[in-house]
């Protein structure tokens, strides 16, 4: 059972008794960079599905592919320290106090390919 109020879920039990905590990252809306931040850290926590080379080497739809026959990807949200994310079929999705906005497999394609150009 996991219960979350606003910006802190109380997820499982550890073993000392307690609840465990964790804080829900949330993007800032405001922010300019937040996209670009994210598709940086998207190819940081997911660089063992190679996610960044495939997007560079492939088109989009064969990248996705590729990245997806590497076996399901997990629902759990990623967090590298500025807002939670997580890759599903659709693309990259972030999570915004306003709700989820997703950035597709085209667009993210074209944002990697824009990051060292």
């Amino acid at each position: 059972m996991s219960l979350t109020l606003r910006n802190i879920g109380i997820g499982k039990r550890s073993k000392t008794g307690g609840f465990e905590e964790t804080l829900i990252g949330y993007w800032d809306e405001r922010d300019r960079r937040a996209r670009y931040d994210a598709v940086s850290d998207a190819c940081w926590i997911y660089q063992y599905r190679d996610l960044e080379q495939n997007l560079r080497h492939f088109g989009w739809r064969h990248a996705r592919r590729r990245v997806l026959a590497q076996g399901a990807l997990s629902r759990e949200w990623m967090n590298r320290g500025r807002g939670d994310l997580r890759l599903t079929r659709g693309g990259l999705e972030m999570r915004f106090a306003s709700g989820v906005q997703t950035i597709d497999w085209k667009k993210l394609k074209d944002m990697i390919e824009a990051r060292r150009s």
